[in-house]
Formats: structure tokens, C-alpha cells, sequence
């Protein structure tokens, strides 16, 4: 589906077709779908953006309904990535912002550009937004970055991006330009920088999710829960490669360090 988001619908009406005991789902716009399929099977998220704005939820502490789960700082943290690149861009540079648009409803990708372009003009830099769905969609996007030749490129969270992995790095490697991105895994896999949850912890918390539910918990009585915290990764090998002074007060911030 991250591939083709076109094929979310007949997807999750076919595991809810399944009936299955519990499903576990990862971004808003597949909570959205199969939430759409069913009112009764429990839909146990692992990320996500805000629920309750979503629709998804009554309330963190008591979501009332068949969704529960684990979300994400997703909301500040786009304005926490921002701020990551700006010592890296020079005044009025400009900065590209990549989103996932099959992450999050169109209202709140508004909000978190509404946000992003008051950082950005408080910081002094421009932004320029590439929003993408599809894998061919962020070939071109990188195409016309390369054309642009933007001061540093912003890669906010996203299933679809996260499922192109190594190939995401690859594809920004011949920009030259600091990237920031939202899973720790692209900076081991190159990456300069990653500003992110733990995926890890959230997965388990997700099953404690499921544990609870199998064992005859109510979804509408279990709060949701936000991670409680985030983790900075630099890779200085890649600073390196770049050409990039990293300030110390960034190193000293980062809980993993790859050298």
C-alpha cells in the first residue's frame, strides 16, 4: 500500500474481511482506512500524528472507541528538525522540506507547514515543500531538488519513506547537502543526521497493546499512549564526507554518535 496508496482501501476491507482478533496499524492514513472498515475489531496503532485531531479518538486518556495504541511527537517535531538544519544553512538559505502525504490527514500536514513557516521566518531561512506518496513520486523529488540545489532537505516521517530504507539515503547522497531524517536507521545506513522515536520501543509498547486486549481489554478504555522521548543521531563519517563542522552543542545533545 505504501507503494500504491491507491490500494489502501480494498486492503484494509480485506483484513477486516479476515476478522481478525486485533489489528495493528502504522501511520494515521491506514488508521484512518481500516477504521472506516470497522467499528468492533480493535485497532492497535504503533505511530502516528495526533489521534484525537484525527478523528480517531475522544481523548488520549480515554479514546472511547476500537482504537488505541502508541503515537508520536510527530507534531513538534518537524519545528525540532528545522531547527536541527539551521546551523547548517547560511541567512535566507533555503531549506526543502520532504513530506509523506498517505502519513497524515491534509489538516494536519496544514498545521505542521503553518508551523514550519513560522520557525522558518524566525530563523531567517525559506522553505520549499516536496510532498510525496509513491516511490516514483520521491525520484522526482529528488530530480528537482537536484535542479534546486536547496542548503539542507528536511525528510519528516512517513511509513511509505521508511519502507524505502537505504534506497531513500542513496537517492539524497548526490545532493551534497545536510539531511535530516526521521528514522535512526537512515543514519546508520549513511545518513547524516536522524531526529526521531525509538521504532523499537514503540513496537513493544504496541504489544503490550495487543497482550491486554487478547486477554479481554477494552481498546475505548486503554489511554494512549506518546513515546517518551527522542533520540539525535549524527553520523560523522558522513559529516566528514560532507565537508560539514558539526557544533558541538549538537554532539554533546546526541545519544548515538556513529564514527
Amino acid at each position: 500500500a505504501h507503494g500504491d496508496p491507491s490500494r489502501l482501501p480494498a486492503l484494509a476491507a480485506g483484513i477486516v474481511r479476515s476478522r481478525p482478533d486485533v489489528i495493528v496499524t502504522a501511520s494515521n492514513t491506514v488508521h484512518l482506512a481500516v477504521r472506516r472498515e470497522t467499528s468492533t475489531i480493535p485497532i492497535v496503532m504503533f505511530t502516528g500524528s495526533d489521534p484525537v485531531v484525527a478523528g480517531l479518538a475522544a481523548s488520549l486518556a480515554r479514546p472511547g472507541g476500537n482504537v488505541t495504541g502508541v503515537t508520536g511527537f510527530f507534531d513538534a517535531l518537524p519545528t525540532k528538525m528545522l531547527e536541527i538544519a539551521v546551523p547548517f544553512v547560511p541567512r535566507q538559505g533555503r531549506v526543502a522540506v520532504m513530506a509523506d502525504s498517505t502519513f497524515s490527514t491534509p489538516g494536519m500536514r496544514a498545521r505542521i507547514r503553518q508551523d514550519l513557516e513560522r520557525a522558518a521566518g524566525s530563523a531567517g531561512v525559506a522553505l520549499e515543500f516536496h510532498d510525496v506518496a509513491t516511490a516514483d513520486d520521491v525520484a522526482r523529488a529528488f530530480a528537482t531538488l537536484a535542479e534546486r540545489r536547496p542548503a539542507a532537505l528536511i525528510v519528516l516521517p512517513g511509513a511509505m519513506l521508511f519502507a524505502l530504507g537505504v534506497r531513500l539515503v542513496r537517492s539524497a547522497e548526490p545532493l551534497a547537502i545536510p539531511v535530516i531524517y526521521p528514522f535512526e536507521e537512515m543514519v546508520e545506513a549513511g545518513g547524516f543526521i536522524s531526529y526521531a522515536m525509538d521504532l523499537l520501543e514503540s513496537y513493544r509498547r504496541a504489544t503490550r497493546y495487543v497482550d491486554l486486549i487478547l486477554k479481554g481489554a477494552s481498546p475505548g478504555e486503554l489511554a494512549i499512549e506518546q513515546p517518551t522521548s527522542l533520540r539525535l543521531a549524527i553520523n560523522l563519517r558522513t559529516a566528514k564526507a560532507l565537508g560539514i563542522a558539526v557544533p558541538p552543542s549538537l554532539l554533546t545533545r546526541a545519544d548515538r554518535v556513529v564514527e
